[in-house]
Formats: structure tokens, sequence, C-alpha cells
């Protein structure tokens, strides 16, 4: 009988240690995507309209101010003597809209420097006066902080990644040596505008 209990408790003892011991395991993978990129794009390009201008001299420059403000009216001021542009055809702020951002990030925009835009007449003789586009600034259409001048990390996306602004400047004529009317043609030049986080 002493056998039989001492031959049972092994038995039981194995039973207990090959339960114990089985087990299974499976191989499992962690992924993690990064997308720092998002989408900026120019939903509308800025104009300074249609103008009558004039080139002045020693000083005289006429401008006109598109504000980003999209509300506020363009503000033509002539110059000392000659100098003007007068707005025959209003123009308009540039319009951007970023998206797949994360939501509610602050993000800043870089605008061009007061001596990056020239805009040069097409087919012009060399020589011919241009325009200068200076004091960049922006507002703030959609998002948290809408309708709201732009500041450094205002600009703001909703819940859905998604803002929206847009940009002006001041147009300046170019002071040349001999006062003279611009030549008729479309002026232009390009620029950048930079989103980041």
């Amino acid at each position: 009988i002493k056998m039989n209990k001492i031959a049972t408790g092994l038995a039981a003892s194995v039973l207990l240690v090959s339960v114990a011991q089985a087990q299974e395991t499976v191989n499992s993978q962690a992924t993690a995507t990064v997308q720092n990129a998002f989408t900026l794009e120019e939903t509308t390009a800025i104009t300074f309209g249609t103008l009558r201008a004039t080139a002045g001299a020693t000083g005289d420059a006429a401008t006109l101010v598109i504000s980003a403000n999209p509300t506020v009216a363009a503000v033509s001021t002539p110059g000392g003597t000659v100098a003007s542009l007068d707005i025959l055809e209003e123009g308009a702020p540039g319009e951007y809209a970023v998206s797949g951002v994360s939501p509610f990030s602050s993000l800043t925009i870089d605008m061009p420097s007061d001596t990056d835009v020239v805009l040069v007449g097409a087919s012009l003789p060399a020589g011919s006066p241009t325009l200068i586009a200076s004091a960049w600034n922006a507002y703030v259409l959609t998002g948290p902080n809408e309708n709201t001048v732009y500041a450094s990390s205002n600009l703001r996306a909703d819940a859905g990644g998604v803002v929206t602004f847009s940009v002006g400047a001041t147009l300046t004529t170019e002071i040349v040596t001999a006062a003279a009317a611009y030549l008729d043609a479309e002026y232009s030049a390009s620029y950048d505008i930079t989103v980041s986080y």
C-alpha cells in the first residue's frame, strides 16, 4: 500500500510538471508609421490687379497695398511728384490650404524677404522699370484662430488637420533715372511660401 501511494504521488508530480511545461509562443511585430509630410496648396494666386503705373526718379516711389485680409480693399499711395500706381481693376491676396497635419497643430509660415520678389514685364526691353513686391504678410482664414492676422505659431489646424490662410504684400514702383510711364505688359515673378511645424 505504501508503495502504491509513492507511485501515485510520483505520477501526480510528473503530471503537474508536464502541465507546467506546456506552452506556446507566437512571434509578433510592432509597427509605427511616420508621416511628417503634409499637403500645401496654392488655391488662389496673389494679383495686384490692373494698374496705370508711372515710375519716378530720386526717391519718388508709389505703393499699392494688397492686404492679406480679403475683406480689406487695396490702397494706392502716389509718390512725391510723378510716381503712381492707380487702380483700374483691384487685385486680391493669394490663398493657401494646408491639409494632412496633426489635429490642432501650430504651424509657421515663411514668406519672401523684402528684396526677393521683383516683377518684370514680359518681353520688354532691357532696363525697363520693374515693380517690387515687399512687406509680405498673412491672415488666418480658417481653423481655431480663424479671421486673425497671422503671427508666429497662431496658424493652427482644426480637428481634421486642415487650415487655410491668405497672403498679401506691398507693390512699389522702381526709382529710375528719368521718370517714365511703365510699358504695357503683364509683370510677374515667382516666390516661395513655406509652411512648417
